[in-house]
Order: structure tokens, then C-alpha cells, then sequence
């Protein structure tokens, strides 16, 4: 076994062996909450759980009686994507995607508020690009299977050789569309956030939910038909929470921030309709005339 690292209230205190984790212990160095990860370990957990360490040297002093204080964080203090040293990627997503979705108020109040944009951006594009691939599978399975269904969706007007390179090609250019969404989807929310008066800190803090919540709720599109649906509605939910937890406000501002956005979009595919249907009316009476 490695060393063991040590983190307390997200401040990392290092790493250290067996025997001086015992010792630490013992003398009230290191807490028994304090949270600890060594390999091939998926998840931080409390020192606690550390029942195999050896025993502590002889002659230290005992610890020092506890004092009141502010809780300390819980087991999910450090999301295993985040960690210092995490395990392989597909590892770490999976473990990643089990924290988000078993407990995510426990994850987003843990979550590092700050810290560069690289690893939520890498998360999302990277779970969401083979959680995508199968629902572009999905709807080239029922086109082919189905030739009829092309004349209710987008690709009615394209022959039908061409669907398979297209699908190939959708799926090759799939990271960057992911990559445009997160940024695009994160500024719509933090600015929805804004005028709400929700967002208490800066706009990598909503991009970081933004990552963590849609890209962990994207495996619901391994669910062949309405899983892009149910992708949606639980990715809200957990944007949501994870929206509160981060800033630290009031639940009702994202709430109410998400209702503006969905408002907002279905004025815009209204308007657009009826333009489109007085556009519509307007040249077929130009041409009865």
C-alpha cells in the first residue's frame, strides 16, 4: 500500500505513511473525520475506516480533549475526478457519476468552488461524447430499422445512403459540439443565476455544476428511446441542487433561475412559429393575388 494523503475542510495536509497516520491519530494530529485516500481506493473516506494501520508508536501523548466547532466535511469531501491522485480515468468518471447522483448535496457542498475549468470540462466531454454515441446509435438503429420514421424526423429530405456517414460524422464532431454546450449552456445559467441574485461566486463555479451535473445525468442516455428525456429532466434537477449548494443560497434562486431559462426558450420557439406561420400566410396571400 502507498502513502496515505490527508485532506481537512479541502485543504490537503499532505501525505504520509501508515504508521505515521497511527501516530497522528494518537496524539490528535489527524481526526478521525479527516479524509483520507491511498490505492487502489475509488472514494475519499474518513480516517476512520482505517482499521489496518499498525499501532501507534509507545510513549505519545495522549490526545488533546475535542473542542466545539464548525461540522466537518462528510466522505465526499473530494470528488475521486478531482483527486490527487485518482485512479484511471474510467474509474474515476464511474466513481465520479456514483457521488453526483447517490448524494448530490453531499458532492456539491464538498466540490471545490474553484480551481481551473480543465477537469469539469474533461469530465463532461469525455462521459457525454460515449454516453452520446449510443444515442446516436439508437437513432440510426430505428431509422434503419424503421425507413418510415425518416419522414417525421430532421433527416427526411437526406437519402438514405447518406444517414451512416452522417451519423459517423455527428459522432467525430460530437467532443466540440459538448465542449461549445458547456460554455454556452453554463453563461445562459450563471446569467439567469445573476438576475436572480443567486450567483455569489464567479462563473466557474456554475460551469463546474454545469459539468458535473450534466455529464454524470448524461448516462441516462444509455436508455434507448426516452433516455435523452430523462437526461434532461434529472440534469436539471441536479443543476439545481448543485446551483445551491455551490453559490450557497436560496433554493428558489435556481429554481427560479431554470424556470426563466425553460420561459425564456419556449417564447423564443413560439415567436419563431408564429413568424413562420405569418411568413407563411403573408406569401400565400401574395400569391392569390
Amino acid at each position: 500500500m502507498g502513502a496515505i494523503h490527508i485532506n481537512r475542510n479541502r485543504q490537503n495536509l499532505g501525505q504520509y505513511s501508515e504508521q505515521d497516520v497511527a501516530d497522528g491519530l494518537q496524539t490528535g494530529k489527524f481526526l478521525p473525520d479527516d479524509l483520507a485516500w491511498q490505492e487502489p481506493m475509488e472514494a475519499w473516506l474518513p480516517l476512520s475506516t482505517f482499521t489496518n494501520l499498525p499501532p501507534p508508536t509507545e510513549a505519545l501523548p495522549p490526545p488533546p480533549p475535542a473542542l466545539d466547532g464548525p461540522p466537518l466535511p462528510s466522505s465526499q469531501d473530494t470528488l475521486v475526478w478531482e483527486a490527487p491522485e485518482r485512479p484511471p480515468a474510467f474509474q474515476a468518471a464511474l466513481a465520479t457519476i456514483r457521488q453526483v447522483l447517490s448524494n448530490p448535496v453531499a458532492t456539491f457542498q464538498a466540490m471545490p468552488t474553484q480551481g481551473g475549468f480543465w477537469k469539469p470540462m474533461a469530465f463532461y466531454v469525455w462521459v457525454s461524447w460515449i454516453t452520446g454515441i449510443f444515442a446516436v446509435i439508437y437513432e440510426a438503429v430505428a431509422i434503419l430499422i424503421n425507413p418510415d420514421a425518416l419522414a417525421t424526423t430532421q433527416f427526411k429530405t437526406i437519402p438514405r445512403e447518406w444517414l451512416i456517414p452522417i451519423f459517423i460524422g455527428a459522432i467525430i464532431i460530437l467532443p466540440a459540439l459538448q465542449l461549445v454546450r458547456s460554455y454556452i449552456s453554463s453563461a445562459i445559467i450563471h446569467l439567469a443565476l445573476l438576475l436572480v441574485g443567486g450567483a455569489k461566486k464567479p462563473f466557474e463555479t456554475t460551469y463546474r455544476v454545469f459539468c458535473y451535473a450534466a455529464g454524470s445525468s448524461s448516462v441516462l442516455q444509455l436508455i434507448p428511446i426516452c433516455g435523452a428525456w430523462f437526461h434532461l429532466i434529472l440534469s436539471l434537477c441536479i443543476s439545481v441542487i448543485g446551483l445551491k449548494e455551490a453559490h450557497g443560497t436560496d433554493l428558489w434562486r435556481p429554481v427560479l433561475a431554470v424556470f426563466l431559462i425553460f420561459v425564456l426558450c419556449a417564447g423564443t420557439v413560439v415567436g419563431v412559429s408564429a413568424l413562420a406561420v405569418g411568413l407563411g400566410y403573408a406569401s400565400l396571400g401574395a400569391v392569390g393575388k
